[in-house]
């Protein structure tokens, strides 16, 4: 089986031919009642393991089952079916409205940008980064000032509700990586709309600004199951010894792109390929990128599933480049960035800089619900080469580096300097 990303489409047309008969109310039932089978049978059929980890997935059917009866809204139906699939405790199971979750801000699927970054330090809203010309940096925002609040709620509400949201079972990095990503999703939205904020700047003086977002470009669409993307790929040289790649997501044309890069940069003292808040993709854009950067065939990773384990062989192709590779990684990383960190460091091929990643990681597929909605679900369990499971466990960087709002007031990005000066003491041996 090829674990790539894929979609999985579902004739609801012939739900809807079943219950022709029915009244608008019996119809609605009878759509969530098969949507909420399907979604069960699916996970029946293809959670990788068979014990569903000790719990009794029959008995959870029909306990849900009775909850169903009460079901009255697409929302309640949505609300009932992802309660069933936390049972599960693991991460990419999920039920929702693709249409819904595409008008949300989102850094992926928003046609609109101001053109910033924001991590969560000390349980404050830090820019950390500013795309030059854009709305924000023609604002005067810059990297180390503190967001107070987005269009007129606090920061510290927002964060509030944001914490109030994540599960139990998620572990620490996983409820700050989805704090911080509510958080950002604000300053995304359709192009031409605007975001009020107020900020804090060096001085820790209180600013007003209004921004308006921008029309992305990099479009991408990958299946008419899912809204566009918006690729965002960086490549440029650090002092002119260092090459840096930066990319916001494993989707296409990301794998084309880092070809261009690395051919025009076979001559540098080593490559950072910073990651940091890439919330995944698709997995064999990760391994056309590791293609360019191994010298011989090599056991990348490992899949595990209903029906066996997949070995995945990485062979080199093209011209590839040689030199020492650093990774950056933090909260904010998930899924496929998540494999392609892990595994290229489980081989040796590189050193990862930055934060412990949350353990968010597939592979998963993606189909249509007979009532409309889109259900997420895994089909294998992801390892690294060494046997790692990543799903709850994360990647470890090598060299763990935090940010720091000093630094960054300064123009300082404390996890890329030392990436920096890491490849700097390599040349050095």
């Amino acid at each position: 089986m090829n674990y790539e990303f894929r979609i999985v489409f579902v004739a609801a047309i012939a739900a809807s031919l079943a219950f022709s008969a029915c009244s608008s109310e019996d119809f609605d039932n009878e759509l969530w009642t098969a949507s909420y089978d399907t979604v069960w049978q699916t996970v029946n059929e293809n959670h990788y393991d068979s014990t569903f980890g000790g719990l009794d997935w029959s008995e959870i059917h029909g306990r849900y089952q009775d909850r169903m009866k009460a079901v009255d809204s697409d929302e309640g139906f949505i609300k009932t079916v992802n309660e069933m699939l936390r049972e599960l405790k693991l991460s990419h199971y999920s039920v929702f409205q693709m249409k819904e979750k595409a008008k949300t801000g989102s850094p992926m699927f928003s046609s609109g940008s101001v053109g910033v970054d924001i991590r969560l330090l000390d349980n404050q809203v830090v820019i950390s980064k500013v795309v030059p010309d854009s709305p924000a940096d023609r604002a005067g925002l810059k990297p180390g000032y503190i967001v107070e609040s987005i269009d007129g709620v606090a920061a510290d509400d927002i964060i509030g509700e944001a914490e109030a949201e994540q599960l139990d079972h998620f572990n620490e990095r996983k409820k700050l990586g989805n704090v911080a990503d509510d958080v950002l999703g604000r300053f995304f939205g359709d192009a031409g709309t605007q975001v009020a904020i107020t900020y804090l700047d060096e001085a820790d003086m209180i600013h007003e600004a209004t921004l308006e977002r921008h029309q992305r470009t990099g479009e991408t669409i990958i299946s008419d199951l899912m809204p566009p993307f918006y690729m965002e790929f960086e490549a440029k040289r650090i002092g002119n010894d260092i090459g840096y790649v930066n990319f916001n997501a494993f989707a296409p044309p990301v794998d084309s792109l880092f070809d261009e890069a690395i051919d025009a940069m076979m001559d540098v003292r080593g490559l950072i390929i910073d990651i940091r808040g890439n919330p995944g993709g698709m997995h064999e854009i990760g391994e056309s990128i590791v293609s360019r950067l191994l010298q011989e065939k090599t056991l990348f990773s490992v899949f595990r599933s209903r029906e066996g384990t997949e070995e995945v062989v990485v062979e080199p192709r093209g011209a590839t480049y040689a030199g020492p590779v650093v990774v950056m990684i933090d909260v904010m990383n998930g899924s496929a960035s998540e494999r392609f960190s892990g595994c290229i460091q489980s081989i040796g091929r590189a050193v990862v800089i930055g934060e412990r990643s949350p353990g968010s990681v597939g592979p998963s597929d993606l189909k249509e619900l007979p009532n409309g909605a889109s259900f997420m679900y895994l089909v294998a369990q992801s390892l690294t080469p060494d046997g790692t499971v990543l799903e709850g466990h994360g990647v470890i960087p090598d060299i763990t580096v935090k940010l720091d709002r000093n630094a960054l007031l300064t123009g300082t990005d404390t996890q890329l300097a030392r990436a920096v000066g890491f490849i700097r003491d390599e040349g050095r041996k």
